[in-house]
């Protein structure tokens, strides 16, 4: 498939202590890099397409070994500025039975979040592209980063390149004075496809879903409503999780489009590994199948299958190919030995 997707955000540093520590317990960090966008270029690299990844980082060593990560997965970084400035980092206290995982961010003041939409070249980031990605949490870092968000997904619309927006609600980070449903419902109204949380559509769009939360009555009413509030979406994707403990999950999702809808099966997941990142999977999965063309239902069990392999995955990218991901989507078989 040669198509070429481009993404915009933050990668950040992330620290967590070995096994399942808490924080307060740590003698050493392990190191790992993350960030929602960063993250779907990497798995979609992984993938085979063509992806492209438009940031900032600090002009520092610490810099240069979060370059060399994107690098690592076949990201193109031409459009990754090197500025002044500190590393952005991420703080992850690992859940473990019905103890939560907890995440401290360490963001302020990043090349990143002063990154000017002035400062970029739009018609080269954009020459050629199919698709462009972004997430609730771009516009949710900085004022700066907001008018950069709504700016990138201008620019595309004007491109007619295809939009995609996962609502990525993060509390913590909307702290400059503006709220999530402030600015969300102004993005959406620029984009094609829509992915959101459970959670997040309440938050970021004042739509709730009808009946009790999760079941296919209260996906669809969302989805319903969620596409007549925007009449420039074309699908509206949303994932359905339940948790029992740290470890045990079950997972599934949805797309809904104005002329069918579809549901993946549901995934249990009773050993995770990493649950940071995994949404992101679904995104990378879900873009592309839909760049493959493959049908509403094909796409969400893409999707779902990707974003199940990443529970297995240590760190907060996915490190699986499309072949195993359509193995899994296309059977129940699991563990198979690849020889």
């Amino acid at each position: 498939m040669t198509k070429t997707i481009v993404t915009l955000g933050e990668l950040m540093m992330r620290l967590k202590p070995p096994g399942k520590l808490r924080l307060r317990q740590a003698q050493s960090l392990e190191l790992r890099h993350g960030g929602a966008e960063a993250n779907v270029a990497c798995s979609l690299a992984s993938f085979g397409i063509a992806s492209r990844f438009v940031s900032a980082l600090p002009d520092t060593e610490l810099g240069t070994q979060a370059l060399m990560a994107l690098r690592s997965f076949g990201v193109d970084t031409r459009f990754v500025a090197r500025m002044t400035g500190r590393m952005g980092l991420y703080f992850m206290e690992e859940g473990a039975d019905y103890r939560s995982g907890c995440v401290i961010y360490d963001r302020d003041n990043t090349p990143f979040s002063q990154l000017n939409s002035k400062d970029i070249d739009w018609d080269q980031v954009l020459e050629g592209a199919h698709w462009f990605h972004i997430s609730g949490i771009t516009p949710a870092i900085s004022a700066d980063t907001k008018q950069l968000a709504i700016d990138a997904v201008s620019q595309a619309r004007e491109r007619g390149v295809h939009v995609s927006i996962d609502l990525n609600h993060r509390e913590r980070l909307w702290d400059y004075g503006v709220s999530a449903s402030e600015i969300m419902p102004s993005l959406v109204e620029k984009a094609d496809t829509l992915i959101a949380g459970r959670g997040d559509c309440p938050a970021c769009l004042g739509i709730e879903g009808d009946g009790e939360s999760g079941s296919d009555v209260w996906a669809t009413s969302l989805s319903d409503k969620v596409l007549t509030s925007f009449p420039n979406l074309a699908r509206f994707a949303l994932t359905i999780r339940s948790s029992s403990s740290a470890d045990e999950h079950q997972w599934r999702a949805f797309v809904g489009s104005r002329s069918e809808t579809a549901f993946s099966r549901t995934y249990t997941m009773s050993h995770v590994v990493d649950r940071v990142g995994t949404g992101d999977a679904f995104c990378a999965g879900l873009i592309y199948a839909l760049m493959d063309n493959q049908t509403l239902q094909e796409a969400v069990n893409f999707g779902a299958a990707a974003n199940s392999l990443k529970h297995s995955v240590a760190g907060d990218t996915n490190q699986v190919s499309a072949q195993e991901v359509s193995d899994l989507a296309q059977s129940n078989a699991f563990g198979r030995l690849r020889r």
